[in-house]
């Protein structure tokens, strides 16, 4: 094979007609009626190589070793001989009406051909392609005619069905997180991240689109391999995948492309190109969701276009300070935290009307409430933060939501229902407003309310970690073993790598009874996380399956790290020994702290040895989980 083109020995020359396009193996050369169209030669040498296979799949290792003579060609180099012959024969990555792109095989020319013989008329291509099969040309009004009739035939078919189709589904599709490439591409990372986050808050704007939340998709940051995917989310339809390309003069380039999981095939992609210290950033990440719903023929309503059309930031040093506290705030850690918290600070004394700022502010004191600080120091910076949020957006559900779930924590459970509601009605698709639900439901007893509530938030965002943790808990405390059982089975199946799903499955297996589970679970639980609080459910696991021995030394060791642990876990600890007074003692610090775990003390089978005491009402009382307080709340 020569370097300019690809000769065929075989038989007479061809010519290939697409559409409106000659392509002339002859003259080597492509014309658009009496206009000849300027191709180099290898993109010459592909798309004849393209139309002659078009019956199949092409690899990219086939294309280097036919049309480069096997010599090393980087992907790139045929990803752009593809977009050029695509661009001569007035195709786009976008539309795909000629080449196909079919994800980790190759590509497939796909548009209709009218091959001849050279000196002879074109004839139509009206079956399946196969290579260079000719048609002599007495044959084409014929084919033309009949296919006609075949299509005519098929639009009445069509047509005379369409009214008894059940509507279509939203088409539902996962954004992973972006590649980042180009210069000093770990200090990117969180530019990339943010980028992923923008297009999937565009596209759930969308109401004719499903999108898997964030906290979903963001579990496939180290694997994004499609079998997992399919084995993680079994009804996802679409993946969204791309790569955040930038320079060090800041260029920067997103492409993307989306792909149907189902057949395997790329279904649109295109590059977007701006740069990293321009407020068009933002016009590109609406530009991908707007693009992606075109592709998938989803209307996009008005306000929902003026929902694109917002900036979350005209200041791009404030929007700089709040990415660097977005990938503080996704360690997660009590070093992080704080961190995080000061660069919001940063972003907001900047633009004070950075609203994206204060949920993640608020997001960052939440989890500092729940994890690493006694909550009664952080729930009024929680609360305040979103305050602020609500002033900027006062019909904010994400504000809303987190408000309830802080407050649903904070055993304030008037205000937690009712801020719980709010949210719900003003976006019924948040998953953290149905765990805020179900853990409501959960602290007052209401079990098949906890159950509903769990299924809705596992539909909504399945994958979410947090959710897999304090679902599980939700269940058991209201004596729902085998639920909480399957719950975590589930759970730990799609977190193999999470410890505190496995320390709380280890809980809810000894309240089974099934000590040996138990035992076996809080260990690996400790092993993944080795936290304070691992080490203190470790501790209840040996303590309640007869190995008491074991289980001061951990709760030594727990206490020694110097990081607020709930007293409550550690209160459970000691009833394992038969410890009460202890206990008792430790349940008092917890109410003095306003400990989270406190929202279970009504139900908390652990606690069986001392609910009898007059001590444990008073609790009850102080919790707002009395009698009379409970009959008083809605459900």
């Amino acid at each position: 094979m020569g370097n300019d083109s690809i000769t065929f020995p075989q038989g007479r020359p061809l010519k290939y007609q697409i559409a409106e396009y000659t392509v002339d193996t002859t003259r080597y050369r492509i014309s658009h009626g009496d206009a000849v169209l300027p191709a180099e030669p290898k993109v010459f040498d592909l798309l004849v190589y393209l139309i002659r296979h078009r019956d199949r799949v092409l690899s990219r290792e086939e294309l280097f070793r036919e049309v480069w003579d096997g010599r090393e060609v980087s992907d790139a180099t045929l990803s752009n001989h593809v977009k050029s012959a695509r661009k001569i024969l007035g195709d786009s990555g976008d539309l795909q009406k000629t080449i196909l792109t079919v994800r980790g095989r190759g590509y497939q020319f796909i548009a209709p051909v009218m091959v001849v013989p050279e000196g002879e008329a074109v004839a139509t291509d009206i079956a399946p392609p196969a290579p260079d099969r000719v048609v002599p040309a007495w044959r084409a009004p014929v084919a033309i005619a009949a296919v006609v009739l075949v299509a005519a035939v098929l639009g009445w078919l069509a047509f005379a069905s369409w009214q008894a189709r059940p509507a279509p589904e939203s088409p539902y599709l996962v954004v992973v997180p972006f590649d980042v490439s180009g210069d000093a591409p770990a200090a990117w990372r969180p530019f990339a991240d943010q980028v992923t986050r923008e297009v999937i808050r565009n596209l759930r704007k969308i109401s004719g689109l499903r999108v898997v939340p964030t906290p979903s998709a963001f579990t496939f940051r180290d694997n994004k391999a499609r079998d997992h995917i399919r084995r993680q989310l079994p009804d996802v339809q679409y993946v969204l995948d791309g790569v955040v390309s930038i320079s060090s003069g800041n260029e920067l380039r997103i492409t993307v492309e989306l792909e149907d999981l189902g057949k395997g095939l790329v279904v649109w992609d295109k590059d977007y190109e701006g740069r990293t210290d321009d407020t068009n950033l933002f016009a590109m990440q609406s530009a991908i969701a707007g693009a992606v719903s075109d592709s998938l023929k989803v209307a996009i309503l008005a306000d929902e276009q003026r929902a694109l059309d917002e900036f979350p930031t005209a200041n791009l040093k404030a929007y700089e300070a709040y990415v660097a506290g977005r990938s503080q705030l996704d360690l997660l850690s009590h070093d992080s935290l704080p961190r995080a918290i000061e660069l919001f600070d940063q972003a907001i004394a900047l633009d004070p009307k950075f609203f994206d700022a204060y949920i993640a502010r608020s997001d960052a004191y939440r989890q500092l409430f729940a994890y690493f600080e006694p909550p009664i120091n952080m729930l009024q910076k929680v609360v305040d933060s979103l305050a602020e949020a609500q002033q900027l957006r006062p019909d904010s559900a994400e504000a809303w939501s987190s408000l309830g779930l802080t407050y649903v924590m904070a055993w304030r459970w008037k205000d937690a229902w009712i801020a719980l509601n709010k949210a719900k009605r003003r976006d019924p698709t948040l998953a953290q407003t149905e765990l805020g639900f179900a853990l409501y439901y959960s602290g007052l007893g209401e079990a098949e309310k906890v159950k509903l509530a769990l299924a809705d938030a596992d539909r909504l965002d399945p994958l979410n970690t947090e959710m897999a943790d304090w679902g599980n808990w939700a269940l058991f405390m209201v004596d729902e073993s085998q639920a909480a059982r399957d719950w975590a089975d589930k759970k730990m199946q799609q977190h193999p790598d999470i410890g505190p799903v496995f320390s709380g499955a280890g809980v809810g297996a000894y309240i089974a009874g099934d000590y040996r589970r138990a035992v076996q679970l809080a260990e690996r639980g400790a092993e993944l996380d080795g936290s304070p609080v691992a080490l203190i459910m470790l501790a209840q696991a040996y303590g309640y399956a007869g190995q008491k021995e074991k289980v001061r030394p951990l709760l030594e060791k727990a206490a020694s790290a110097g990081t607020y642990v709930c007293p409550y876990e550690s209160a459970a600890a000691y009833l394992s020994l038969g410890e009460q007074d202890h206990a008792m003692t430790l349940l008092d610090d917890a109410v003095a702290k306003r400990s989270n775990c406190l929202i279970f003390l009504r139900n908390d089978p652990r606690l069986a040895p001392i609910r009898q005491q007059a001590h444990y009402r008073v609790l009850l009382n102080r919790v707002g989980l009395d009698d009379a307080a409970v009959a008083s709340y809605k459900r």
